[in-house]
């Protein structure tokens, strides 16, 4: 083996059949360690060895490219490498490390000590128009800061996204299926569908928890939900209904509980394309989406004898409070038609 001038090269010489000698040019840097073809000067040798040398420069870059310390960077790697983080449910993960490629070119590179109020609320502000993206940069960055707070790098009570108000977005309204709606999409709908229904009706689940059901969660009387967003474990009581549904569909293989036609389970973003191109397949169904049978599910679940506690822990309380009002302005109506029709 003999050294050259090209660097990261060297030659190894070979005997041939013939007798002669003939020489092999390779190239080795690091754990790379590979032939060239030809030899100098050969268009085959250039091209092959820019690659080679482009590709292991790229990499010791990579390598090398360790954020300062006391950078906002160098904290959000800190806390990405956390039991703090590794313990959070796996879409809050994603959540955090999306919106951290948001931060990281506008302050990334910034000492996490100088930066102050009026930037986290100009970041903040580059996403006006996406309220909840804006709220998200904001929680982050505080989050941020109070976990660095815990561990020593942060200076005590120092969180520039402390009093940083969230942006009030419009208020998006989403309609509640009504019992007549529901009664119809239930005649209507195909299997797969009908399951979907009826696990966020008597449930009050989100689709990332319908979509993680297991048939091991359902025990007869009760579903045991362990809930993607909070990570909080749920006992909810089985409604007769819904049990009988799932008795019916029961597999003897197990896994998950909602599957397409063709057995394959599906995720939260499939679950809502299946409510949707159900809803709009059946004639007099209004547009309606999952999100809403969440507030016709406070019904459901005080029927089967939850109490208002168990049912607001089970749906939240927000979700609880949106539901009362429609149930009050439902009763409302209802009895301003009774009183109408005794009058006429």
């Amino acid at each position: 083996m003999a050294q050259t001038e090209i660097k990261y090269t060297y030659i190894v010489r070979r005997k041939l059949a013939s007798g002669k000698f003939k020489d092999y040019w390779r190239f080795r840097r690091d754990d790379t360690d590979c032939a060239l073809p030809g030899k100098p000067g050969e268009a085959a040798f250039h091209e092959r060895y820019g690659e080679l040398l482009g590709r292991e420069e790229r990499i010791a870059d990579q390598a090398n490219d360790k954020p300062a310390p006391h950078t906002v960077n160098w904290l959000l790697d800190e806390f990405f490498a956390s039991p703090e983080f590794e313990v959070l449910a796996d879409s809050s993960q994603k959540d955090y490390r999306d919106t951290a490629e948001r931060v990281r070119p506008v302050i990334g590179a910034e000492r996490f000590d100088c930066v102050t109020k009026a930037v986290v609320v100009e970041l903040r502000n580059q996403y006006r128009k996406q309220p909840r993206t804006a709220h998200k940069v904001k929680q982050l960055i505080s989050r941020l800061y109070s976990w660095g707070e815990e561990q020593g790098h942060v200076a005590e009570n120092f969180n520039p996204a402390a009093k940083v108000k969230k942006i009030k977005a419009k208020v998006k309204h989403i309609e509640v299926w009504s019992p007549e709606e529901i009664d119809l999409f239930l005649s209507k709908c195909d299997p797969v569908a009908k399951t979907i229904v009826m696990l966020a009706l008597y449930t009050g689940q989100r689709r990332e928890d319908l979509a993680q059901m297991d048939w091991t969660d359902y025990q007869g009387g009760i579903i045991r939900v362990r809930q993607n967003k909070t990570g909080t474990p749920l006992s909810i009581p089985c409604h007769p209904k819904l049990k009988a549904h799932l008795d019916s569909i029961k597999s003897a293989f197990g896994g998950p509980i909602v599957r397409s036609a063709l057995g394959r389970p599906l995720n939260a973003n499939a679950i809502s394309a299946q409510i949707n191109r159900a809803v709009a397949s059946i004639d007099a169904m209004p547009h309606r989406s999952l999100h809403g049978l969440r507030y016709a599910a406070a019904g459901a679940l005080e029927a089967v004898g939850c109490t208002v506690v168990q049912i607001t822990d089970i749906i939240g309380h927000r979700t609880f409070q949106i539901a009362m009002q429609y149930a009050s302005q439902r009763r409302n109506a209802e009895a301003a038609m009774a009183l109408m029709e005794a009058s006429a």
